[in-house]
């Protein structure tokens, strides 16, 4: 498996008399994985994600981007168009009149032919299950339908990775439920390589592997169940076990037998009907 990631020995900090805000960071992320990396708002998780398109380069260390080295700066625009970010604020994000424009924006800046440029758009537009809404002014649709703009926007570049900096923080659960389905959707369909960034630990729970980062170091790694079960630790990086876990926890307190592997909602749930079932 190859890696479309490589970060080696990163430290950053933004000019030579401050603190490091990163600090020795090594990450790989292979094709096709989703990562997330989760962290409380000031841990340095979102500085990270910078580097991952070459908005900001290492003070020491390496990047290496879909191939290429992030401190080329001849590389830039083809990292960039390798590497889709998708940010907390749709709203800031929309940059067009209407649906189908803001899509096809970045590719018009790509260069891309028309011929192509609409057949991608339209494509995108569909994918994202926007079909309909393509003469309609961005900001007249909800949260949700926003960042589906945004992604649709991203998909059309035909990225390698899209990066999703606190995507979902403002919207609402159905819009942030719908956003994430998506998102799962092309990572399966496409083979795309996704990264999320989130202090959101019910977010976390449907990547493939998470990294905690805290106070700019990466303290954890690990499969979901791994790190988000284990409630001690996570509060050492300011950071709380999903609802799900925190409630099968106390409720062994309380000695109700509730197996030790109970993770979501649906398998606590699960566990709570066999358990009534039984006693």
């Amino acid at each position: 498996m190859t890696n479309e990631l490589s970060v080696e020995h990163l430290h950053f900090r933004y000019h030579e008399q401050a603190p490091y805000v990163l600090k020795d960071i090594w990450l790989t992320v292979p094709t096709g994985e989703w990562l997330t990396i989760l962290g409380h708002n000031g841990s340095g998780k979102s500085t990270l994600a910078k580097f991952f398109n070459a908005l900001l380069v290492p003070t020491e260390g390496g990047v290496i981007s879909c191939g290429m080295d992030t401190k080329d700066e001849h590389q830039w625009t083809n990292i960039r168009r390798q590497v889709a970010m998708v940010f907390q604020n749709p709203d800031n994000q929309i940059v067009a009149p209407t649906v189908e424009d803001d899509v096809a924006f970045g590719l018009e800046n790509a260069g891309i032919p028309y011929d192509e440029m609409r057949e991608r758009v339209y494509s995108s537009i569909e994918r994202l299950g926007l079909k309909g809404l393509e003469t309609q002014e961005p900001h007249s649709l909800s949260g949700g339908q926003k960042q589906r703009v945004a992604l649709a926007g991203a998909l059309a570049l035909k990225p390698r990775i899209i990066v999703l900096d606190e995507a979902t923080s403002m919207l609402d659960p159905t819009g942030k439920k719908e956003v994430l389905a998506m998102v799962q959707k092309l990572k399966e369909e496409e083979n795309i390589t996704i990264i999320s960034i989130t202090h959101d630990v019910s977010e976390a729970m449907i990547a493939d592997r998470i990294v905690v980062l805290n106070e700019g170091q990466l303290v954890l790694e690990g499969t979901p169940r791994e790190i988000l079960k284990d409630d001690e630790t996570l509060k050492k990086s300011s950071l709380s076990a999903p609802f799900s876990v925190q409630v099968a926890n106390e409720l062994r307190k309380h000695h109700v037998a509730i197996a030790d592997d109970v993770f979501s909602e649906e398998e606590l749930i699960n566990a709570l009907c066999t358990y009534k079932q039984t006693n």
